[in-house]
């Protein structure tokens, strides 16, 4: 086995650690290309009127929510669940750990901005948790609703 730095950061589990591996390649891949066509506009044709630094400034972003959405969508994060009640038991242990992230995100977001002091504020202490919180339900409800499926299919073939 190959030893490097990513491996604090990569699962045990073998499958799911080849997987984010190739994942991580693909971004490197797709992101090299970005950048060789973004260079080759920028700097041969002399566009003056295109700034690609904001987007070289964005790569890292975007490469890490390349990696993150692929390994949503691609089903391999509840390998433990095949059946109708482990799904059901995921489902409910999701909506409690969003709920947490999101009350989570409100406190720091609370001790970092302080109490607000006009409506502005207000509406932004309240409604950024929220919206933190239904997209970290949508994403872990995805994911689920994959892995399910996948381990079902994996599990009806045998």
């Amino acid at each position: 086995m190959i030893r490097s730095f990513l491996h604090v950061f990569l699962p045990d589990d073998e499958h799911k650690r080849v997987r984010i591996l190739y994942f991580m390649a693909e971004v490197t891949f797709l992101s090299v290309a970005l950048l060789l066509l973004l260079g080759l506009i920028k700097y041969v044709f002399n566009f003056m009127f295109f700034d690609a630094d904001i987007l070289i400034m964005m790569a890292p972003f975007l490469m890490m929510a390349y990696v993150y959405l692929r390994y949503i969508f691609s089903g391999i994060e509840f390998t433990e669940v095949a059946s109708k009640g482990a799904y059901h038991k995921q489902r409910r242990a999701s909506g409690k750990r969003s709920l947490l992230a999101g009350l989570l995100f409100f406190l720091i977001q609370l001790l970092i901005n302080g109490l607000p002091a006009n409506p502005d504020e207000k509406l932004d202490l309240i409604a950024l948790p929220i919206i933190f919180t239904i997209f970290y339900f949508l994403f872990d409800f995805i994911s689920l609703k994959r892995s399910y499926r996948k381990n079902k299919d994996l599990t009806d073939d045998e």
